[in-house]
């Protein structure tokens, strides 16, 4: 018998649910980050006081969410409408966006070791050994976090890394991304003097400590945003490794998936990549319709606990004999489930 292959496929409710946990949700509401108290990393103000364009939609449009006020900077109408540049406020935007979930991913990380009870967490401990690809749609570090407290290898096509252990994609880009020195050199600050965006650059993994900085260039895609980045070096090539694991995988696991319509290229991708025997499990409390609607036919686990990947009494949701190592056993009905999750399940 052998050893279950699993990908990640992670999505903002990681983040949630981890929030929600370590009860980090109360004071950083992820749907709501302009709310955040965020200071300028060059002059220590309110970061929006340095980011003059994107302040002109917080303040003109107080009552929608902050999803709908980063879609307006992506909108060409509404930027002329407000006498605001259309390159440079979806740029100020990402550069919000960046130095924002700095702050957040080291609040995350700051607390994760006293929260290692967090079935999440346990789950990853538990499965670190047949997880061997993932790719993460958050511009957040929580799971670098899990694995680094794991000690499980990761890398990103970043050219300062070791180049060794599973690869990790964030076609999203990342808060510890950064492009190369040697790619545009000028000292950064804000507000913006310069305008960099949009260069397919080599990247550099920063260290934990230079999170909080003014970027040369962010590399982040604001919500509701196609992905801009799919065929920058970093990406296709991280990509090109992550798929060499899917097409051979035997579970993908895709947590917290949003399903929006920006995003459904890169997921439908991943699912077309999956071999039709791949089991893949929904971990969301809410699937979405339409994702559901596209993985119709394959063999399909929900786990919709709130809490994570347990059962109704707290057990932690397994992929593989405990004893063994081993893939479960498929289920005699065919259904390409593990037996204890299908059949086997209806005697519990």
């Amino acid at each position: 018998m052998s050893k279950p292959k699993i990908s990640l496929v992670v999505g903002n409710g990681l983040s949630m649910s981890f929030g929600h946990f370590s009860g980090l949700a109360r004071e950083w509401n992820t749907q709501e980050p302009i709310s955040w108290n965020i200071s300028c990393p060059s002059a220590g103000n309110a970061f929006l006081d340095s980011l003059p364009r994107l302040k002109v939609l917080a303040e003109r449009y107080q009552s929608v969410s902050d999803f709908e006020i980063f879609a307006k900077a992506l909108n060409k109408n509404v930027c002329e409408e407000h006498n605001i540049d259309v390159f440079i406020t979806p740029l100020e935007a990402r550069h919000f966006l960046t130095i924002a979930f700095s702050i957040y991913a080291l609040e995350q990380m700051r607390i994760l070791k006293s929260h290692r009870a967090w079935p999440w967490y346990n789950w990853i401990k538990l499965h670190n050994n047949e997880i061997r690809s993932a790719i993460s749609l958050n511009y957040d570090l929580l799971l670098e976090s899990i694995f680094d407290d794991l000690k499980k290898q990761y890398f990103s096509l970043q050219i300062n890394h070791h180049g060794y252990g599973i690869p990790l994609v964030k076609p999203h880009g990342s808060v510890d991304f950064e492009i190369a020195p040697n790619s545009i050199s000028y000292s950064a600050s804000y507000p913006l003097t310069n305008f960099v965006d949009l260069n397919d650059s080599q990247i550099i993994r920063l260290d934990r400590d230079n999170l909080v900085y003014p970027r040369s260039q962010p590399l982040c895609i604001i919500p509701n945003e196609a992905s801009k980045y799919t065929n920058y070096q970093w990406v296709a090539r991280a990509n090109k490794l992550f798929n060499e694991e899917l097409v051979v995988c035997t579970h993908c696991v895709f947590i917290g998936i949003s399903y929006f319509p920006c995003d459904r290229p890169e997921i439908d991708a991943i699912i077309e990549s999956l071999p039709k025997s791949a089991q893949i499990i929904v971990a969301n409390p809410n699937p979405p319709a339409e994702f559901m609607e596209k993985i119709k036919g394959r063999p399909v686990l929900v786990w919709d606990s709130y809490d994570g990947p347990v059962d109704k009494n707290g057990n932690l949701l397994v992929l593989k004999n405990i004893k063994t190592g081993n893939k479960l056993v498929n289920c005699f009905c065919g259904s390409g489930l593990s037996y204890h999750y299908c059949c086997g399940d209806q005697l519990l």
